[in-house]
């Protein structure tokens, strides 16, 4: 079932042709998160990537008592409007690796594109398991804070490799003489 989605996937987002769609989604996406949380995050809160790693309930705590109120609902916000951010950018990261992996071997072009797809799905788990914990302040788990930026972290290192994979294969096509994606 894994490799049905993931091969959709790649049948659909692996087109040089979407670049532009994807990439401009992707910086209007971008622009949209800095500006609400310029506008919405008061100056005492500590920023949306502060509250994704905190790890610990103590942590989670001390960040509650340093936003306040207007803080944990500029956190709420930001935490509903990520979720298209992540479509956004996963969008673009797959489109991106996918059209520079067309011609290598199609199993292997298979897992190098979930790579930035399974960074989207872990980015919704800790959506969800964060939201679920600023609504519920009361009643904060410290399992369900460690998990949320477990996904956290993971989800920045698998951004990461997309990223030097992307690099990668845009400096062997570049080496071959192939036309960039």
């Amino acid at each position: 079932m894994y490799k049905k989605i993931i091969d959709f996937l790649f049948q659909l987002l692996a087109v040089k042709q979407y670049l532009i769609f994807t990439g401009m989604f992707f910086v209007l996406n971008a622009l949209v998160m800095v500006i609400l949380d310029a506008q919405l995050r008061p100056p005492s809160c500590p920023d949306m990537i502060s509250l994704e790693l905190v790890f610990t309930k103590s942590g989670l705590n001390q960040i509650i008592n340093q936003c306040g109120e207007d803080g944990i609902r500029s956190h709420l916000i930001m935490l509903w409007v990520d979720y298209l951010f992540i479509f956004s950018y996963m969008g673009f990261l797959g489109n991106l690796l996918g059209s520079l992996l067309r011609g290598i071997d199609y199993d292997r072009a298979l897992t190098l594109f979930s790579i930035p797809i399974i960074a989207g799905v872990l980015d919704i788990i800790e959506n969800t398991l964060f939201l679920f914990q600023l609504q519920n302040t009361g009643s904060l788990s410290s399992v369900l804070i460690f998990l949320a930026s477990s996904a956290t972290l993971v989800k920045f290192i698998l951004i990461a490799i997309t990223i030097v994979l992307i690099l990668y294969y845009l400096f062997n096509q570049k080496k071959k003489g192939v036309p960039e994606a």
